[in-house]
């Protein structure tokens, strides 16, 4: 009776392996086949050199350096922890960092693992002459970023970076891998997908220990393709050490065209370290206040309360005011900064000038509602479209928007501040640069550009809008920019040049009680048929007409000192 039941047992036990080694085989067998051919394939990815970065000459702004570092492949060791001793005697490192690296960087027992990078040449040698002893371990070439011009460049350039995660996710479907390489600002960021190249790769047959058996196929990785800036490299370090690291920024700018000869936020960074001392830094040199800076613009706004006040006919170019040096707006009272007054003053006097009482006069006549539809015709209160992320919108204020969202009437005083640039009104360093280059042009807003061309492409095409403004009041207060440099009491005559004819407006914005001003410089050169304009704002530094316009002046005699022979500027 046992024996029975054993058999029977023994009988069924068999009889449900057959059926599981039927399943198995016959059913699941073309699905287990085709999971172990996978499982045996590995693809190692292979990075792709990153196209180059140039100036509008040519010159070489971003690049590739070759350097060394070492890997270790984890099949071939046969003593982990006496190689790691060895190499780290060899390098000068600790062992601890070559293991934690290890750890951090090993994800296949056949693909090669970074311990460290860019490793003197001597010590890749020693490492290369001692590899009978050290099996696995390898020197590979690694292509490193290097940036020419080191700080002066780097808010236009950018930097790159591994990629994290939440890039990884949005990007994958384009190609991107795992520790990859992008671009985190600038054009490295803007352009990161034409600079990249193609990756290559090898495909890997491995044994069931992950070992590699051999390689099935090779790709070789395609360089990224090059990429020309607009700006001028000359240009763009003469104006950087200018600054000499006070805080502010600067835009050279053709108005024909909307290229950017030079962009410069000061303080800047080096993108050839390692930016955690920038982003610990109180100056926040990773801030580029060209694109991202929002400030007030004091008396440069001027220009557009002039263009206003005549389209609208609330003054004409023979309209004047007396200035006694205050005006009375109801209780209050709005000085101008000449005390003593500038007496009888019409529009060219008063842009020379920089009078506050007649431009007061002025807005008043002309009306909130309509300053404010030529400061955004202006392009002011909305993004330029520059190839450059974290762009600010700036801020234009209206009577509509104080009273939805200050619950407040605008007052008479509102206007009056709105109508010499202070009040509400915010902008960029890169919106007055469009604005600005709108006068010298003739009244067309051009879009700001830095990016010329790629390789093998031809000129990137930008926007002109045309602006309804008549001409006669854009050569007005062209005529009143000509004065502010030749006019014996012109605001800016101190900056006059030798070398080229200047138009240009200054302005002086008052922050807080006991802090120093910020100073404007803007304008164009030469005053007639003008092929470069400009915009220098520095913080707490005073009035515009010192320093900025010093600034100013230094590169535009740099610029048509350099170009006098050349007749395509």
């Amino acid at each position: 009776m046992r024996t029975r039941i054993l058999q029977t047992f023994f009988t069924i036990l068999f009889i449900m392996v057959v059926i599981w080694l039927y399943y198995l085989q016959i059913i699941k067998g073309p699905f287990y086949d085709n999971l172990s051919s996978r499982n045996s394939i590995r693809l190692l990815n292979i990075a792709a050199p990153r196209g180059n970065i140039y100036d509008r000459f040519g010159k070489l702004v971003a690049g590739n350096t070759l350097s060394f570092g070492v890997f270790i492949i984890p099949q071939e060791v046969d003593d982990i922890d006496a190689e790691m001793e060895r190499l780290s005697g060899i390098l000068g490192v600790s062992k601890s960092l070559l293991e934690r690296n290890y750890k951090r960087n090993r994800t296949a027992s056949f693909a090669p693992c970074e311990l460290i990078r860019d490793v003197s040449k001597k010590a890749a040698i020693l490492i290369e002459e001692s590899r009978l002893e050290m099996p696995g371990v390898i020197i590979k070439e690694i292509p490193f970023r290097n940036y020419y011009y080191n700080a002066s460049f780097s808010h236009v350039v950018g930097y790159i970076g591994e990629i994290d995660r939440l890039e990884l996710e949005l990007l994958k479907p384009y190609g991107y891998n795992i520790k990859d390489l992008i671009g985190k600002d600038g054009i490295e960021r803007f352009c990161d997908r034409i600079l990249r190249g193609k990756n290559g790769g090898m495909q890997i047959q491995v044994d069931n220990r992950g070992r590699q058996v051999k390689v099935m196929s090779y790709r070789r990785p395609k360089k990224g393709r090059d990429v020309y800036l607009t700006l001028d490299a000359g240009l763009q370090k003469i104006v950087y050490d200018l600054f000499n690291g006070q805080r502010g920024a600067a835009i050279f700018m053709d108005p024909r065209n909307g290229e950017i000869l030079s962009l410069i936020s000061s303080p800047s960074y080096d993108p050839n370290e390692s930016l955690l001392k920038a982003m610990r830094s109180e100056d926040l040199p990773l801030l580029n206040r060209a694109i991202m800076g929002a400030y007030p613009p004091g008396s440069i706004f001027k220009l557009v309360t002039s263009i206003a006040a005549l389209e609208s006919k609330s003054v004409r170019a023979d309209t004047g005011f007396v200035c006694t040096g205050k005006i009375n707006i109801g209780k209050d009272e709005l000085s101008c900064w000449n005390k003593d007054g500038h007496g009888y003053v019409d529009m060219e006097k008063a842009i020379a000038w920089s009078c506050n009482v007649y431009f007061c006069h002025a807005g008043l006549l002309t009306g909130a509602d309509k300053i404010s539809e030529y400061a955004i015709l202006f392009g002011l209160g909305r993004k330029t479209g520059v190839e450059l992320f974290g762009e600010s919108n700036g801020f234009v204020p209206s009577k509509e928007w104080k009273r939805a969202k200050k619950k407040e009437i605008w007052y008479p005083g509102d206007t009056a501040n709105f109508s010499i640039g202070q009040g509400y009104l915010l902008v960029t360093p890169l919106q007055i640069a469009r604005m600005v280059s709108s006068i010298a042009n003739g009244g067309a807003l051009v879009e700001p550009h830095v990016l010329r061309r790629a390789k093998d492409t031809d000129a990137v095409n930008f926007k002109t809008e045309i602006l309804k403004v008549a001409k006669e009041n854009i050569d007005l207060v062209r005529r009143g920019m000509r004065r502010v440099m030749e006019d014996p009491d012109g605001t800016g005559n101190r900056a006059a040049s030798g070398i080229v004819s200047i138009s240009a407006k200054t302005g002086t914005v008052q922050v807080a009680p006991g802090i120093m001003p910020h100073g404007w410089f803007v304008g164009f050169a030469p005053s007639e048929n003008p092929k470069i304009c400009f915009v220098v704002f520095l913080e707490n530094i005073g009035s515009g007409g010192d320093a900025p316009a010093e600034i100013a002046k230094q590169a535009l005699e740099y610029w048509f000192g350099k170009h006098k022979d050349d007749k395509k500027i």
